[in-house]
């Protein structure tokens, strides 16, 4: 789609992306997002991606049912991504997440990723958190686990299903 609405090749978008200074994500590929934005092709962007969110019935069952034990405990949620905040809210809204959470902080809020300790700087003070009193669970180490570790959070690096399982060893 990009491609075919700027009317260039493959390669002519890799070489406009990197003169841009945009990175590739830890898949090695373009964040499709990123791109669409820095071209002004963002409602295009989310008129595709909105039609072809897939939900994995698998993860929403474990994510709602670990949502549902927290929420029973009297914990809060909050969703926490590099997203952008209307990415963020569709995935949420096609789960079925939205009254679980009680809040949204993605790097738009932020103005950074969350490999950078001022992701979650900035997630403390704005979301008044206490972070020894948080539990940050994800699935990259580096992002989810060595930085917010710096600043107090507790961390779960999450790699299959089972892996929910030890969200109770937290609380």
């Amino acid at each position: 789609m990009i491609c075919s609405k700027l009317k260039i090749s493959k390669l002519e978008l890799d070489n406009r992306a990197e003169n841009a200074g945009l990175q590739k994500n830890k898949f090695g590929r373009w964040d499709s997002g990123e791109l669409c934005k820095q071209w002004d092709l963002l409602e295009e962007y989310y008129q595709v991606l909105e039609t072809h969110i897939k939900v994995l019935p698998v993860l929403k069952g474990n994510v709602i049912k670990t949502f549902e034990r927290i929420k029973a405990k009297g914990g809060k949620i909050g969703l926490v991504s590099n997203s952008m905040a209307r990415t963020i809210m569709g995935y949420v809204n096609k789960y079925g997440l939205r009254k679980y959470l009680d809040f949204v902080f993605s790097r738009d809020d932020a103005g950074c990723k969350k490999d950078k300790e001022e992701y979650w700087k900035s997630l403390i003070e704005k979301r008044h958190l206490k972070p020894a009193e948080c539990l940050v669970i994800g699935d990259d180490p580096e992002h989810d686990v060595k930085t917010p570790s710096k600043l107090g959070f507790k961390t779960l690096l999450v790699s299959s299903s089972e892996d929910f399982d030890k969200i109770y060893l937290f609380s």
